[in-house]
Parts: C-alpha cells; sequence; structure tokens
C-alpha cells in the first residue's frame, strides 16, 4: 500500500519505520528542516540540549517505547536511572522506601495502605488529590503528588483521575523506572528515519501539508504545495484537532467535533543548566515537592557525557505551566533552583529556557484523556501525544498508541 505519513515527529517516525519494514511504501511530509519534532537534540555551546522532551524514556529499554526501538531494528542504548527516584524535604533526599520516615506512626500505616491501593486498586474518575486526600490528608503527601504528576504528566495531582495514577504506577512496576537514551533524543529518531530511509521510504522535509483528501469518506491522498499525491492510507502525527482541520471536503459528525473541542492540552516548561560539579550526584529523577514551581531534575551527564562538555553537568528541570502568566511562572521556577541547588549563581548556568504551550504543548491531549487513532475517514489514523493509552506517559505513550493504530490498520487491511 501506499501510505503518506503527516508529521516526522516520533510517532510518525515509529509508524513509518514500522510500515515501511512490513513492506509499505510510505513517504514522511514534514514541515520542519530536521526529523524528530519535539523528540531530537539542539547543540548549544557544546551540550546536547533537546528541542522538546528530556533525554528520558519512562520506561527505558523494557517499555513499549524501547521494546518498539528494538523490534525496528534501531540500536540505541538505553540506560536505565538508578534509584529509582529521589525526594528533596528539607535539604535532605530521601528514596522512595525512607519517605515514611517523614511521618508518624498513624500516617506510616495509611501510606503503606495508599501504596497498596496505588498498586492493587483500579481508582476512579475523581481527581488523584482527593483520591489521595481520602487515604492520608498531609501536606507532604499532598506535595509529593503534585511533584510526580508536574514532572511526569505536566499537570496538577486534581487535573488527573486516580484511575490513571493507578495505571501509571502499575506500569512502572511493569516495565520498569525511566532510562537515558545515549546520544539523546536525536539518537532515537534519527535511527527511525534511517530506517524508513533504509526500506526505501521518503522524508521530505519542509514540506507542509496543506489539506488531507477525502473521497466518498475514505482518504485519498494529501496537498502539498507540490500538488496532490495519492495514498491509500495516511497517518497524522500533528494532533486530532489539526488533522481534522485538514481534511476541508469531509463533514464530520457533531459528536466527533464536539470529542475534539473537548480535549484540553498539558503545558510545561523545561529549564536547561549547566554546573561545574554534580547538583544530584545520582543518574536519577530528584523530585521537588516543596518547590513552588520545578517538578522534579535530571542530571543527564552522570548516564551520558557526551551530552556536555569534559568537566561540566547538565542538568534539566520541569514544570508545568497554568494558564496565566508563564514570564512570571518561568522566574519562579529559576528561583525555585536557586533554593534547590546551593550555590546556584557561583556554580551554574542558565543554558536555555522552553516553554511548551498553545499551538506546541507538552501534550496535545492531557494525560488521562484516552482516544484512539481512528477517525471518522477510513484510511485516516492518528498518533503522537494526542492519542495516549491509559497509564502510558509521554514517549511511552506515543508508542503505545502507534502499536494500537498498527493494530487497527493491518485488521482494516485485511478487511476484519
Amino acid at each position: 500500500m501506499k501510505i503518506g505519513v503527516v508529521g516526522a515527529g516520533l510517532g510518525g517516525l515509529l509508524s513509518a519505520a514500522a510500515l515501511s519494514r512490513s513492506g509499505h511504501s510510505v513517504t514522511v511530509f514534514e514541515n520542519l528542516p530536521y526529523v524528530g519534532g519535539r523528540f531530537t537534540n539542539i547543540e548549544h555551546k557544546g551540550y546536547q540540549l533537546s528541542t522538546g522532551a528530556l533525554h528520558l524514556i519512562p520506561h527505558g529499554a523494557t517499555g513499549p517505547l524501547g521494546l518498539m526501538l528494538k523490534r525496528l531494528g534501531v540500536k540505541v542504548p538505553i540506560v536505565r536511572t538508578n534509584p529509582e527516584g529521589l525526594f528533596r524535604f528539607g535539604g535532605k533526599d530521601y528514596l522512595h522506601e525512607q519517605l515514611p520516615d517523614l511521618f508518624g506512626a498513624w500516617n506510616k500505616i495509611k501510606l503503606i495502605k495508599l501504596t497498596a491501593d496505588l498498586r492493587y486498586s483500579k481508582g476512579g474518575p475523581e481527581p488523584y488529590s482527593e483520591w489521595v486526600r481520602k487515604r492520608v490528608s498531609h501536606k507532604k503527601v499532598m506535595d509529593l503528588a503534585n511533584s510526580f504528576c508536574r514532572w511526569a504528566l505536566s499537570l496538577d495531582a486534581d487535573e488527573v483521575s486516580s484511575s490513571e495514577l493507578v495505571s501509571i504506577t502499575r506500569n512502572i512496576d511493569r516495565y520498569g523506572s525511566s532510562g537515558v537514551p545515549i546520544g539523546g533524543c536525536k539518537a532515537v529518531t534519527e535511527g527511525l528515519a534511517s530506517v524508513v530511509r533504509g526500506q526505501g521510504g521518503k522524508i521530505i522535509l519542509q514540506r507542509p501539508v496543506e489539506e488531507i483528501r477525502v473521497s466518498d469518506g475514505k482518504v485519498s491522498g494529501v496537498v502539498t504545495a507540490e500538488g496532490e499525491t495519492e495514498f491509500d492510507s495516511v497517518i497524522s502525527d500533528i494532533g486530532p484537532k489539526a488533522t481534522a482541520a485538514l481534511c476541508k471536503g469531509f463533514d464530520f459528525t457533531e459528536e466527533y467535533l464536539s470529542m475534539l473541542s473537548a480535549l484540553r492540552p498539558a503545558n510545561g516548561a523545561k529549564i536547561c543548566f549547566s554546573s561545574d560539579r554534580p547538583v544530584v550526584g545520582h543518574t536519577t529523577t530528584l523530585f521537588t515537592p516543596e518547590a513552588e514551581r520545578i517538578g522534579g531534575l535530571i542530571e543527564l551527564t552522570h548516564i551520558d557525557p557526551s551530552l556536555s562538555p569534559k568537566g561540566r553537568y547538565l542538568i534539566m528541570a520541569h514544570q508545568k505551566l497554568y494558564n496565566g502568566h508563564p514570564e512570571k511562572e518561568l522566574e519562579e521556577g529559576i528561583e525555585d533552583l536557586h533554593n534547590i541547588v546551593p550555590g546556584f549563581d557561583e556554580h551554574c548556568e542558565i543554558l536555555m529556557v522552553q516553554s511548551y504551550r498553545d499551538h506546541l504543548p507538552v501534550n496535545r491531549v492531557a494525560s488521562g484523556i484516552s482516544i484512539g487513532p481512528e477517525t471518522e475517514v477510513s484510511g485516516l489514523y492518528n498518533v503522537g501525544d494526542g492519542v495516549k493509552p491509559v497509564g502510558f506517559m509521554e514517549t511511552e505513550g506515543v508508542a503505545a498508541g502507534v502499536s494500537l493504530m498498527l493494530e487497527k490498520f493491518n485488521k482494516e487491511l485485511r478487511g476484519v
């Protein structure tokens, strides 16, 4: 089959690589002059920064993304972070198993039950914050919940359901903790692009798609500045709303349009900075529950020294952005870093501050809102951060969504 892919982000490249390896003729159209979208590197002052996502894969080599890369023949070493996480309270860092030491005997018992419920209950539609508060009504516990959600989801704990966090916890238990791809995000997306090209597929850069053509309810091709190209199927990695907007000759049902209208994004910001000495001292995420804005940070140089100049350490911090005054929120995030890192002005340098909101958020569809890859147009599928199955964070959600799309695609191909 002839397949067109709109967008060369992670979701588009995973789809293109998988379909080209299955023998299909694949053409990828990308608006930008490079592949990878928000999952590639930016070289700056000798550091390998990133266009969007941190150089981090939530479940390392053993999650949906790591396993899919292996199946596709992309040989990128992914090194597991260790320990699984650190949590800073009062200037001291605690391992997960040490956190109960912060509480009295009665709250320790409640924490044990909370942990068990995260692993073995189903959760529900109520906000995670409410679900936690019913079990342990303690400020430190709520701060922990918000810190994790801000770091991992770019959401507050009251913006995501308890069922989503229960599913996330189970996936962490099942697939393991995060890992760093050696060479950064670019090693992953360039590897995927090589697979596509190696299978005879085409990746056309700086070629935005202006329209997705639909004939009699079925996709028939795409239109660019160079004209129309016919395809049997089209995979879109630009988000469900933008995809629908390109189908100019098709009338979606009110129900579908209403569903799209209800989708909400997750906004956030990343602060990249360097230090002349270790800030965390471990190859793990440091969660910062006492910070005003920052959810956590990771010192990447401990795992991959190639990401920074010799003698310097690269650290990436992340915070959720609200809908008010992003400039002020970013200033508060930088102020957090001064409080988190002793001697910040003397030892550290801010390299880049990046915000992700409006038309280019952290996630086009916030975690906990799960839609399928199918559309009302036959042969047209969505992939990317707008199509994440329940319980899968960030790039793991992208990979899991692509797997779901491939399953639907192959069923339709067989006429099932």
